[in-house]
């Protein structure tokens, strides 16, 4: 199951700057969406919801360390989304096409780092996107998405 934080509870929201603040979870599956309220405080509360929901890849343009490190260790494959405004179907389509780069314990910090508007809003050790590389692992059939009615 692919999880996306999203702004607002619509099918082709745009992809949330925030992780453990988002207000709403985009999740995929079976080529369906489903919105569910974000309801954790925090980041770590966060990845461990996504872990009881069964998720194995999430799609995210921002995230701290420790949240970061809690989905590793649950075996949940991170993506970057990059930091242009983006919505969901265009996000996953990306994904299915391979354009996305995993996040890992190498590259993590070349994809974000420290940033004053986060510093001030999220928590100590929240990122925001620096830059992209091109670092990809087993992307989703293309099929899959498309078949995805948003």
């Amino acid at each position: 199951m692919i999880a996306i934080p999203v702004k607002t509870n619509k099918l082709n929201s745009a992809i949330s700057t925030l992780f453990g603040k988002a207000k709403y979870f985009a999740l995929i599956e079976n080529n369906s969406i489903e919105i569910l309220k974000n309801e954790q405080i925090g980041g770590r509360a966060v990845a461990n919801w996504l872990k009881s929901k069964n998720v194995d890849t999430l799609i995210t343009s921002h995230m701290g360390e420790k949240p970061f490190s809690s989905l590793i260790k649950s075996n949940i494959k991170v993506y970057f989304a990059g930091n242009e405004r983006i919505e969901t179907k265009e996000v996953l389509l990306k994904y299915a096409d391979g354009e996305l780069p995993i996040l890992d314990n190498e590259n993590f910090h070349t994809f974000l780092k420290e940033d004053e508007h986060h510093s001030k809003s999220c928590s100590k050790g929240n990122r925001k996107i620096h830059k992209m590389e091109n670092k990809l692992q087993k992307p989703m059939n293309k099929n899959v998405i498309k078949n995805i009615h948003i």
